[in-house]
C-alpha cells in the first residue's frame, strides 16, 4: 500500500509542476483548445500509467516530447478521417464486399494481442537490459524522433547513439527470434 501511495504523491507533484508546460506545447500544436485538453490529459494518462517505465529524472523533457507526437498525431489522422456515410453506390458495395468474416476477425485479433503481448515483453526485457537502450529505442523508433535530436537529447555522439541503437537491435534479434517466429506462424 505504501509503494501506490509514494507513486501517488509522485505523480501528483511532477503532475502540478508541469502541467501549465504541457498544455502550452499542447495548444501550440493542436487546433483548438478542446483537443489541447485531451492532449493534455493523455498525457499525465499515459505517465500515470507508465511511471514504472519512465526515467523520472527527464519526465519534463519525456511530457515535452509526448505530447508534442500526440498533438501531431491527432493532426495526422484527423487527415485521414472519413465519415462513412459520405460513402455512396460504388464505395458502399467495395466496402461491404471486403468485410471479413467472423473467423477472420478471430484470427487477426488473436495475432494483433499476440504481437502486442511480444512487443510489451519486448520493451520490459529491454528496460531490464539497459535503460540507455530503451531510451534510445523508444525515443528512435517508437516516438520518430530524428537519431541527430536523440543523440542531443541524451548527450552522446550521433555515431554512439548508432551503437547503442544496433547493439539493443542485435541482442532483440537474439533474445526475441523463437517467440517472433512462433507469433509470425499462421
Amino acid at each position: 500500500m505504501e509503494a501506490e501511495t509514494t507513486g501517488k504523491r509522485d505523480f501528483d507533484k511532477i503532475y502540478d509542476a508541469n502541467v501549465g508546460n504541457v498544455y502550452r506545447v499542447a495548444i501550440k500544436y493542436a487546433e483548438n483548445e478542446h483537443e489541447a485538453d485531451e492532449i493534455v490529459q493523455s498525457v499525465f494518462l499515459k505517465l500515470y500509467t507508465n511511471m514504472d517505465n519512465i526515467n523520472l529524472a527527464a519526465v519534463r523533457k519525456w511530457l515535452v516530447m509526448t505530447t508534442k507526437y500526440k498533438a501531431l498525431n491527432l493532426k495526422r489522422d484527423k487527415k485521414r478521417e472519413y465519415l462513412v456515410d459520405e460513402l455512396t453506390g460504388e464505395a458502399e458495395v467495395r466496402l461491404s464486399e471486403s468485410v471479413e468474416s467472423p473467423e477472420e476477425i478471430f484470427l487477426r485479433n488473436t495475432k494483433e494481442r499476440q504481437f502486442r503481448e511480444l512487443k510489451e515483453d519486448i520493451f520490459a526485457a529491454l528496460y531490464k537490459k539497459s535503460e540507455r537502450w530503451y531510451d534510445a529505442v523508444t525515443i528512435t523508433y517508437i516516438l520518430g524522433k530524428p537519431q541527430k535530436e536523440v543523440a542531443e537529447n541524451m548527450d552522446v555522439s550521433l555515431e554512439v547513439l548508432q551503437g547503442i541503437l544496433y547493439r539493443a537491435r542485435q541482442w532483440i534479434r537474439e533474445t526475441f527470434a523463437e517467440e517472433y517466429a512462433h507469433a509470425n506462424e499462421e
